[in-house]
């Protein structure tokens, strides 16, 4: 090892225990990487130990260098949308959600989140894709892709003209779905559900589709009390 490096380390130890002294600079003007020194830890501050017995300090070499970490990637926003699969450019809502992070550059963001994004969803064209991203202050972002709202789901099953749900589901009914079909919707958003079957997954879809004037052929609910229904689990 190359002397200056020892008398380097020699230096900062030495300098530590006795600053300022004849040792400390002979320490660093006198080593070679041959040398060998036993330093005795005497003195008014004696160095920290567990013990009061005498210590030894064998100065022999150096042979790791410091390597300087990685700068971490902080996080300064999260954004998320519903967006069309593969469909997805920078107007509205792409567009304005990232220039909401008060980025300079979220022009450049956005066509990239849209190249990606499209990409990604390239497979699912015709559904609407939640997606969550998370932009950093270096200016990259990732983003992670969420199943299909369960209203959208329900709406494509039993009409996919129709996107939207009844103002009084009550009254007016806007369809029907089989109980297959909501069991297909319930396995796929399972997932991401606070369930842990599927027939509970089945009980929130089903109340969701209540609430949207979508009935379940053949009915599956029965009123419980004022605005709330139970499922019949027999009816599997």
């Amino acid at each position: 090892m190359a002397s200056s490096s020892l008398s380097t380390l020699c230096s900062c130890t030495s300098s530590s225990l006795y600053p300022n002294t004849k040792l400390s600079r002979y320490l660093s003007a006198n080593l070679t990487s041959k040398t060998n020194v036993s330093i005795q830890f005497l003195g008014k501050k004696p160095f920290p130990l567990l013990s009061s017995t005498m210590r030894f300090l064998t100065v022999v070499a150096a042979t790791a260098q410091s390597i300087p970490r990685g700068k971490t990637k902080k996080v300064v926003g999260t954004i998320k949308m519903n967006v069309w699969a593969g469909r997805a450019t920078p107007a509205p809502p792409v567009g304005p959600a990232f220039a909401s992070r008060g980025d300079n550059q979220e022009k450049h963001m956005a066509k990239r989140f849209c190249k990606e994004y499209n990409a990604r969803t390239a497979d699912k064209l015709g559904d609407i894709i939640p997606v969550l991203v998370t932009v950093y202050d270096d200016m990259s972002f990732t983003f992670i892709l969420k199943t299909p709202p369960a209203s959208f789901l329900l709406l494509k099953a039993q009409d996919p003209s129709c996107f939207k749900g009844s103002k009084d589901p009550k009254q007016n009914k806007v369809g029907m779905i089989t109980i297959e079909q909501l069991r297909k919707i319930a396995e796929e958003k399972l997932p991401e559900l606070n369930c842990t079957t599927i027939v509970s997954a089945m009980r929130t879809i089903a109340g969701t589709a209540c609430n949207m004037g979508i009935d379940i052929d053949p009915p599956i609910l029965e009123p419980k009390k004022e605005n709330s229904f139970v499922l019949k689990i027999d009816t599997f």
